[in-house]
């Protein structure tokens, strides 16, 4: 027996109906997913640019005190552990929620603090001794420099192997997308 006409125009128009609910379910939540993984990466990205930045300015604090020890020139560099690009992030929002970098910030967050108020430290021992002050610098400030840079890496590398799997996610999320649209376009076109 044929089926009508009208039978068979209604089973196409419901395929094509279900068609396009399928791919525009599909693609809401692919573009939703899209949104999130592009929030993750904007987050990485600007703890990324803290850490980096972090780094570069206490390497400049460090100098600025060296200064101060060898060459008897005004330490400019704050003691307060809390004002620096640094003790922002680590007294203030974390902005990630990655259990690496949360560990390695409380890892971070007294040897920083130490870090800063060494500089008094040097400062009050280079008033009786600049002698004991600079071996000061060198045995405590420079190993703590060294070890709070170190953290500061393990923070780079982390955000950076994020950044690598959001970006992965997105290329798979887009490639889903392109095929979704293709197997749509084709239910359209069969039915």
């Amino acid at each position: 027996m044929r089926k009508s006409i009208k039978t068979m125009v209604g089973i196409r128009v419901a395929v094509a109906l279900l068609a396009v609910l399928l791919f525009s379910f599909v693609m809401t939540v692919n573009i939703l997913s899209i949104e999130a993984d592009q929030k993750t990466n904007a987050e990485t990205t600007a703890l990324l640019n803290r850490a980096q930045t972090a780094e570069v300015a206490h390497y400049r604090w460090s100098a600025n005190l060296s200064n101060a020890l060898y060459a008897n020139t005004e330490f400019t560099g704050s003691m307060d552990p809390t004002t620096c690009v640094l003790g922002q992030w680590l007294y203030g929002e974390a902005g990630t929620d990655n259990e690496v970098v949360l560990s390695l910030r409380q890892q971070m967050e007294p040897l920083h603090k130490e870090l800063h108020q060494s500089a008094s430290t040097a400062l009050s021992m280079k008033a009786t001794s600049a002698t004991e002050a600079q071996l000061y610098y060198q045995g405590t400030i420079q190993k703590n420099l060294t070890t709070l840079v170190g953290l500061l890496d393990q923070v780079v590398a982390e955000g950076t192997a994020l950044n690598e799997q959001t970006a992965a996610q997105m290329r798979n999320t887009i490639t889903v997308m392109h095929v979704t649209s293709i197997v749509g376009l084709a239910l359209c076109l069969i039915s």
